[in-house]
């Protein structure tokens, strides 16, 4: 993730969620194009906003962030477009939402804030890798969608069922990510974390994770030939999915499983190989900009510059990435030098490693499977 600046003299940092400058105190956002964070004047007269570069432009405030602040969006106004009080006015993460938490319950809103932060970070990146990317609204056949719902009770930490309530399960259904709020909720998560013998388990992983399912649909499933060399690295996704559970959550994952497996959870079945695998290229390349963006230095061996910094490190996200000969097998060099780096600090801290995974040789194979079928070049993989 980039790091950003305003453009007030004091040129302060901008995070990817910022929504007001700490030096000039202008509101600050991300406006449809979603690849920056940048300050915004308010227009007194009108009661709206615009950006220096474009006065003639105005925008405004997503609903949700002036009343909720779950996002940071900025949406500008079409001036041909009728007003009425009844308009919605949503920004392009937010439109993806198609069912938000009750709000009546105001303990659901702090909660509903972190889904938001989390699900704009895992759409971000997609957005710059210029992966499809049209909410249900776009395209109702192939759109994504959003649900974030719940089954419990968010007063005691999501223990207690709430009574005439259907059972909401994180997952993918054709296009429609569902995630439970109980994911947000820090104590929830990390029962359900030590429950499940888990090594990681965050928000954004889920996100990630849900909408790896969706681009195996649009990149792999639907085109023969791609599905059946996804097969060879990952295996017969056409194996009965609920038996592959009831299998796995009797016996758990095989001994051996780290070999050829990033988590154990990827061994339940194909599609969740896939799905784990392709978060775990997301963690990768965006951990990798964000250290370059910092010109975080350290010894790693064999992708640093002269002076051991990730500066010259050319990423996925680049626009100029393959002109510039750059191989998954480099990144995925960078990325184990620089993981013990990132252990390391945590380990400072007093806190568990960042990243306690391990790339083998087939799981490196298989994220490049991803990174090709990504960049829509699989006609590139590596022998």
């Amino acid at each position: 993730m980039k790091i950003f600046t305003c453009d007030c003299k004091d040129q302060q940092i901008l995070f990817f969620e910022s929504s007001h400058c700490l030096a000039c105190q202008r509101t600050v956002g991300l406006d449809d194009h979603f690849d920056k964070v940048e300050a915004y004047d308010f227009n007194q007269e009108t009661g709206q906003y615009f950006k220096a570069a474009q006065p003639q432009v105005s925008f405004q405030k997503c609903n949700n962030h002036l009343n909720f602040k779950t996002c940071n969006g900025m949406v500008e106004l079409d001036p041909d477009a009728p007003t009425t009080d009844n308009n919605q006015v949503l920004c392009f993460a937010c439109r993806f939402n198609k069912t938000i938490p009750d709000l009546s319950i105001a303990e659901h809103i702090p909660l509903w804030q972190k889904m938001e932060t989390a699900k704009r970070r895992a759409l971000y990146t997609l957005n710059v890798l210029s992966l499809p990317l049209r909410n249900f609204s776009q395209d109702s056949e192939g759109g994504l969608s959003f649900d974030f719902t719940t089954d419990r009770d968010v007063n005691d930490h999501f223990s207690s069922t709430l009574r005439g309530s259907e059972t909401v399960l994180t997952g993918h259904n054709c296009g429609h990510i569902t995630i439970n709020l109980a994911e947000a909720d820090d104590v929830a998560r990390s029962h359900t974390k030590m429950a499940m013998g888990e090594r990681y388990r965050t928000l954004l992983g889920h996100f990630r994770h849900e909408l790896g399912h969706y681009y195996f649909d649009k990149l792999v499933l639907n085109a023969p030939d791609k599905h059946a060399l996804s097969k060879k690295y990952f295996g017969d996704d056409e194996l009965d999915y609920q038996e592959a559970l009831n299998t796995h959550y009797a016996n758990g994952a095989p001994a051996n499983w780290r070999d050829s497996f990033i988590s154990e959870y990827a061994t339940m079945h194909p599609y969740e190989d896939w799905a784990e695998t392709w978060a775990h290229y997301m963690h990768i390349i965006d951990t990798l900009e964000t250290a370059q963006t910092f010109s975080i230095t350290g010894s790693i061996s064999g992708n640093a510059d002269d002076d051991g910094a990730l500066g010259k490190l050319n990423l996925p996200q680049d626009a100029d990435f393959f002109s510039a000969q750059a191989s998954i097998t480099h990144i995925l060099d960078a990325w184990m030098g620089f993981s013990v780096i990132l252990n390391s600090l945590n380990r400072s801290m007093g806190m568990n490693d960042a990243y306690p995974f391990v790339l083998t040789q087939t799981v490196r194979n298989k994220l490049s499977f991803i990174h090709h079928a990504i960049h829509d070049r699989l006609d590139r993989m590596p022998e």
